[in-house]
């Protein structure tokens, strides 16, 4: 199991050949959250779909379509902009079967060196359940 960071959105991850055991994922999903909150990345571009800059979202890499350009598919979007419009589109929100979780977040509101926050985890575009995670941020 392989994460990649997208270029674009420093807060999307495309997560190559996931375990098959759920548990292993969503162990090594918390673990990258926490790598990722303790680099403290800026996001400046926001997905389509969601105005959260607060926000991680974990898709697997899959749903290959012939794009005008070539091959799509939400390993597009490690190097691409979402293209909303014109005469061919491809945005993230066209592969919610391919999504594995989004983590949203906040500084917690009793302990600012603390991050608190949701993660909901999706099977095949389907919601299966959320966890409520506080994360201690080295400063």
């Amino acid at each position: 199991m392989e994460f990649i960071q997208s270029k674009v959105y420093s807060n999307l991850y495309i997560v190559e050949n996931p375990e098959k055991d759920s548990l292993l994922v969503k162990k090594a999903i918390l673990e990258k959250i926490k790598e990722h909150l303790r680099t403290q990345h800026k996001q400046k571009n926001k997905l389509s779909y969601s105005n959260e800059t607060d926000c991680i979202y974990f898709y697997e890499d899959g749903g290959r379509t012939l794009g005008f350009l070539g091959e799509a598919g939400t390993s597009y979007f490690i190097d691409n902009e979402e293209d909303l419009g014109g005469f061919v589109s491809e945005e993230l929100g066209m592969y919610p079967e391919y999504r594995l979780a989004e983590f949203y977040y906040a500084p917690c509101n009793n302990d600012s060196s603390k991050i608190c926050g949701e993660i909901g985890f999706y099977h095949e575009g389907e919601f299966v359940n959320t966890d409520s995670v506080k994360i201690q941020i080295k400063k």
